[in-house]
């Protein structure tokens, strides 16, 4: 174990600290290392079930049962317990799946309670409680169709939400969620039946089917873990809630909307997270991280991050607060919702439900002596004008617009009645950003990109430099999924506003005006980042296209 957690500390995975504290923790407790890391999810499960396999020469699970195997033996209390799954008898060798092979109290009891001897195979957590889960569905399914079929009755709806059955099923379908990387999941009626999806790395994948009755007894059971209205079906409504399934926190974002066949739900997954992020590890390259760098330690003005809903402008802020986070600064943030937790900040939810908007909060925040504001997002003319005018009297104003270039922020303002004198008095930076699909760095393989395909790229992206370079595709394995991916990274654009760009703008300039002059400043493009992350093996070609197909 010693070999295990060094090794995790040396791949960056844990820290020094965090190793020693686990070696503490399992010294004055009965649980193992191993499950103190998976309890505590200082390791990402598939990330750590790897690092098992390699650690105890382990296979990864492939094969799941469709039914119990020694039933009579083995209990489903036990499994669920022990987070272990028996797969099949093989001879005198009992086939069994376990996230965690070091507990031998639990593998004992297990060749105890079966007769026979193990043979072992790595899951994660997840994976196993959900396959033990969906073993014992049938029950639940039965459960639930027993009364009239497609009951619309809110009592009834309100009973089968309560029952067992239903909350296992929510709590199996947000572990099946959080094993599969997702960020949100959607559960979607349709003639007959409901859908459920996961958006993973940023695309939609179907994941399973269920019956008409389970799907709105499932969906009345996330309304009611949110507050919201089980009774209105009508309209659209929002909830939050902060939940504790499988030893694990969720913050979770709900947003349910009618459709012709019932109510559809999206789930958000918000970062857990407590701390800022290291503005060193967002991705930034050494040129434009010291650009950053410089423009952020102004004692006022203006930074604005841009990117479509769901590119990481958050994240990018709070990176940025944490440098500028220290006792000699006030630092105000309005957002909504807060998803980063800035010790020593002052973090404000929005309510527009009860009049604290964006606007009314900023009007009041001038008063209450910030040095630093962070503004969640510029949303109308109002909180544009207000922000604008704080960075023009003293305050360093952070916030983020939707637009689809860097220099498209500066014609967004203008577009929402911001005077041009005052975004180039104002106005300091403008970073642009998209999240990308990082390529599995067990599977990929390079290749010799061709002329043709480097000719395909606009000439933003700097390929016509290279006479012949090495690209990567995606493969495909058991760590990523068969899917060739694991995880997001960004790529960027920093746009400086100097006295070349600062001249342009005023009203009806266009933002390739603008973004010809930043070229010419030395300002490197999306496309340039991207490409240069391609030729890193951090993404494909194919994947930078997909994401900046709009520019």
């Amino acid at each position: 174990m010693k070999h295990l957690l060094s090794d995790l500390s040396k791949r960056a995975l844990i820290s020094n600290e965090q190793a020693a504290l686990i070696v503490g923790q399992a010294a004055e407790s009965r649980e193992t290392e191993i499950r103190l890391l998976l309890r505590q999810g200082i390791v990402d499960q598939q990330v750590l079930a790897t690092e098992l396999g390699r650690a105890f020469d382990l296979p990864i699970a492939t094969k799941w049962p469709s039914e119990r195997v020694l039933p009579d033996a083995i209990s489903l209390r036990f499994m669920r317990e022990r987070h272990l799954l028996p797969v099949a008898v093989e001879g005198d060798k009992l086939s069994v799946i376990v996230s965690d092979p070091s507990d031998e109290a639990t593998l004992n009891a297990l060749r105890l309670a079966s007769g026979l001897d193990l043979s072992l195979s790595l899951g994660t957590d997840n994976q196993i409680l959900s396959a033990i889960e969906r073993l014992d569905e049938e029950r639940a399914t039965n459960e639930q169709t027993g009364g009239p079929s497609g009951t619309d009755d809110d009592d009834t709806l309100k009973d089968l939400a309560l029952d067992a059955p239903v909350i296992d099923l929510v709590n199996r379908l947000f572990r099946e969620a959080s094993a599969a990387r997702a960020t949100d999941l959607h559960i979607e009626p349709a003639r007959g039946y409901v859908t459920v999806r996961h958006r993973v790395d940023g695309l939609l994948e179907d994941r399973e089917r269920l019956s008409t009755e389970l799907g709105r007894a499932a969906v009345s059971r996330l309304k009611i873990l949110t507050n919201l209205n089980i009774a209105e079906k009508r309209l659209p409504q929002d909830g939050r809630a902060r939940l504790r399934i499988a030893e694990r926190e969720h913050d979770i974002r709900v947003a349910t909307m009618p459709t012709i066949h019932g109510e559809s739900i999206a789930i958000r997954f918000l970062s857990s997270n407590t701390q800022a992020p290291d503005i060193n590890r967002l991705g930034l390259s050494p040129a434009d991280l010291e650009k950053l760098r410089q423009q952020i330690q102004h004692a006022h003005g203006m930074l604005v991050v841009t990117g479509p809903t769901g590119s990481g402008k958050t994240t990018t802020l709070a990176a940025v607060l944490g440098v500028l986070n220290d006792p000699h600064r006030k630092i105000v943030t309005v957002e909504d919702p807060v998803e980063y937790q800035v010790e020593g900040a002052n973090q404000i939810q929005i309510h527009s439900e009860i009049g604290l908007t964006f606007a009314r909060t900023l009007r009041s925040l001038l008063r209450f002596d910030p040095d630093i504001i962070m503004v969640g997002e510029m949303r109308d003319a109002e909180t544009a004008g207000i922000g604008v005018n704080a960075a023009l009297t003293g305050h360093l104003v952070l916030t983020t617009l939707h637009t689809n270039s860097a220099a498209g922020a500066v014609v967004r303002l203008l577009d929402l009645g911001v005077q041009a004198y005052l975004i180039a008095s104002t106005l300091r930076c403008v970073v642009a950003q998209r999240l990308v699909r990082k390529l599995c760095i067990h599977c990929r393989e390079p290749y010799e990109a061709s002329p043709e395909l480097l000719a395909q790229l606009p000439d933003s992206a700097g390929a016509s430099g290279y006479g012949s370079v090495t690209l990567y595709k995606a493969c495909g394995c058991t760590y990523c999924g068969n899917t060739g991916f694991a995880g997001r990274a960004a790529i960027f654009e920093v746009m400086v506003i100097d006295d070349h760009v600062r001249r342009l703008i005023k009203p009806g300039v266009s933002a390739d005006v603008i973004a010809h002059a930043a070229r010419k400043s030395g300002t490197a493009s999306m496309m340039a980042d991207g490409f240069a992350k391609c030729r890193e093996g951090l993404t494909t070609i194919e994947e930078l296209g997909r994401v900046t197909s709009e520019d």
